[in-house]
């Protein structure tokens, strides 16, 4: 196990109901480091990669920070506006955070019983 990975299997052992947690390259999509509790295929785990470089970097995505740039006047460049994603799915909560340099993002998978604000609390202290 490498650094990352470490560090993921940390995430979720201190984040009350967490399942999963990895790091996300922003550019390329691919998984930097994961751990997880369940048995989640390695596929499984690089398909969740690449679905959150979407949800962050996206073609759709860009197209609406383009639009929201020219309507409010403001010259390209290059800030990705979105920062923070929660998605809730029928079992679980997934919560999705860009790191410093905007150019990774961390995701934590957790339980769908416990409160989505204590989560994102638990999550932010981990970072």
């Amino acid at each position: 196990m490498g650094k990352i990975d470490d560090a993921c299997r940390e995430a979720v052992n201190k984040v009350e109901g967490a399942i999963a947690c990895g790091i996300v390259d922003l550019d390329t999509g691919m998984l930097l480091g994961i751990y997880n509790s369940s048995s989640y295929t390695q596929t499984l785990n690089e398909v969740v990669a690449a679905a959150t470089m979407d949800m962050f970097r996206g073609p759709n995505v860009g197209r609406i920070q383009e639009m929201v740039r020219q309507h409010r006047g403001v010259l390209e460049n290059g800030e990705h506006y979105f920062q923070e994603l929660h998605v809730t799915s029928a079992h679980n909560f997934h919560f999705m955070k860009t790191l410093r340099d905007k150019k990774a993002a961390i995701v934590m998978m957790t339980k769908k019983t416990t409160n989505i604000k204590m989560k994102w609390a638990m999550l932010k202290n981990v970072i």
